[in-house]
């Protein structure tokens, strides 16, 4: 007996230290390595408001965690859109809030990118004529939830541009129905990007 446990004992040393060879592994990353990197971007999306042409210019940031990243964005409308029903005014509108997604073999020259943004912002009017009005008359709150598919390309460490195609699904809270709906902002778009930080 005592020859069977010390053999026992001796096979259980030899496999504890046979283990304190392996690295430690964790879900997520096959060889246990957390990469935690940055960046920061100025965005673009081209789409239709109110079945017009419509440019929102805007940026964002977030924390990548090997291939996920999260993080916030903001983005306004740029072009001039006459406001329904009020011909002194531009409509003006705005969103921002979070930012996630997943990043598909980052290493590669060209790759592909998923990621989505969801945010809160407001529909406005500003008047054509800025001295006789107050600046800008602000909406109701609503809600936007845009998924993006994206073509990444590496050009160094620390810059890539992205190019994709999203759709925006747009909610409002009920206070700005009229004279928009919820089908005068749900529309496709075309979504770039010029990411730097460090990604390797």
């Amino acid at each position: 007996m005592k020859k069977l446990f010390s053999a026992l004992l001796f096979l259980l040393i030899l496999q504890g230290i046979k283990a304190q060879s392996d690295e430690f592994e964790t879900i997520g990353h096959p060889d246990g390595k957390v990469k935690v990197r940055g960046f920061m971007a100025p965005i673009m999306c081209f789409t239709r408001i109110d079945d017009e042409f419509a440019h929102m210019m805007g940026g964002g940031g977030a924390v990548i965690i090997n291939n996920f990243f999260f993080g916030g964005y903001g983005l306004g409308k740029t072009t001039q859109t006459e406001y329904r029903g009020n011909s002194n005014y531009y409509m003006t509108y705005g969103h921002g809030g979070l930012w996630m997604g997943y990043t598909f073999k980052p290493q590669k020259a060209i790759h592909p990118v998923f990621h989505t943004q969801m945010g809160w912002g407001k529909i406005g009017e500003k008047p054509k004529d800025l001295n006789s009005e107050p600046l800008t008359k602000t909406g109701g709150l609503v809600y936007v939830i845009v998924p993006t598919l994206e073509l990444e390309m590496n050009f160094s460490y620390f810059f890539k541009l992205g190019a994709g195609i999203n759709y925006q699904f747009f909610y409002n809270t009920g206070e700005v129905v009229s004279p928009y709906t919820s089908q005068d902002f749900a529309s496709p778009g075309v979504f770039v990007s010029l990411k730097f930080g460090w990604f390797r």
